[in-house]
C-alpha cells in the first residue's frame, strides 16, 4: 500500500470485524477505498458442504462454531470500532475453542478460501 499498488486484495478467513481492523486501518492511512466481499456461492454457510470441501482437515464442529460466530454486515465503521476480545473471553468461547486450540492460534488463513473467506479489496483513492 505504501508503494501505491492498486488494487490490494486481502483473502483471509475473517470471522470477526476486529480481525479485519489492521487491514482497514492500513487502508485508511494510505487513502485506499475499502470494499468487503463475501463469497457468492449458494453453500457458503452450509456446514456439511464446507466440511466436505475444505482441504485443511478442519473438523465439522470447528466449522459450525465459525459459522455461528461469523459477523454479518460489517462496515468500514463497524470494523474500525471493533475491539479484540480479551484472552480469557477468546479461549472460552472463541472460534478456536471447538478445535482445542485455545486463544493463541488463529484459524488457518486460507481455510475454505472460496467459502468462508471474507476478504477486502483496497483501491487507491484518486
Amino acid at each position: 500500500m505504501k508503494n501505491g499498488k492498486s488494487p490490494v486484495i486481502i483473502d483471509n478467513t475473517n470471522i470477526h470485524a476486529w480481525e479485519m481492523k489492521p487491514y482497514v486501518m492500513m487502508a485508511r492511512e494510505n487513502r485506499y477505498e475499502v470494499v468487503f466481499q463475501e463469497p457468492d456461492t449458494p453453500w457458503k454457510f452450509n456446514v456439511q458442504e464446507l466440511t466436505r470441501r475444505n482441504i485443511h482437515h478442519v473438523p465439522q464442529q470447528k466449522i459450525q462454531r465459525m459459522k455461528e460466530e461469523y459477523e454479518h454486515n460489517v462496515t468500514f465503521h463497524s470494523v474500525l470500532q471493533s475491539e479484540k476480545p480479551g484472552r480469557a473471553e477468546r479461549s472460552s468461547s472463541g472460534p478456536n475453542a471447538a478445535y482445542g486450540m485455545g486463544a493463541q492460534c488463529n484459524p488457518p488463513s486460507s481455510l475454505l478460501k472460496q467459502t468462508t473467506s471474507r476478504g477486502g479489496t483496497y483501491k487507491r483513492a484518486t
